[in-house]
């Protein structure tokens, strides 16, 4: 078994499991246990086809409406942010317990990449809808001791203006 095989095999013991980690949540609980699963599992196939075919553009579109949705209904980006990295667990939890070890790290490579860019469209998404667009990333690892040496920038580079 590889991952798009869990994910799909295994659909309903994950959808199941990442429902238990969003029932508590505000408007999640408020929705229903039915509407909550129905929506974890909308977004558990999506993830199972971007990792089949190696293709974001469905689940990203999936998470910008999801943001712009949910924004206007009044949710918080945490509690969505929740929802998404409720799938991300439990897909790891199946995948620890039924996937042999030389398909893990292949596989949830897959799975981590595809929802870290969920997550960021859901966000910038949600930053869109709100306040205004979020800022671009600024990677400030030369200012950390014991992180890893990158010769592309230092921090000299890196002086916030006052």
């Amino acid at each position: 078994m590889d991952i798009v095989e869990l994910v799909q095999n295994e659909e309903e013991a994950i959808v199941a499991e990442a429902l238990t980690a969003v029932t508590w949540l505000e408007h999640y609980e408020r929705d229903g246990a039915d509407v909550a699963r129905e929506r974890l599992r909308a977004l558990c196939r999506l993830v199972g086809q971007a990792i089949r075919t190696h293709n974001l553009e469905e689940l990203l579109s999936h998470a910008g409406r999801i943001a712009r949705e949910r924004h206007a209904a009044g949710y918080d980006r945490a509690e969505v942010v929740s929802a998404f990295s409720a799938v991300e667990e439990s897909i790891w939890h199946r995948a620890l317990s039924v996937l042999p070890p030389q398909e893990r790290t292949w596989g949830l490579g897959l799975v981590g990449t595809a929802l870290a860019h969920a997550k960021d469209a859901l966000s910038r998404a949600f930053a869109d809808a709100g306040t205004g667009a979020l800022p671009p990333f600024v990677d400030l690892t030369p200012l950390f001791r014991g992180a890893p040496v990158r010769r592309d920038r230092f921090r000299e580079d890196l002086v916030h203006p006052v």
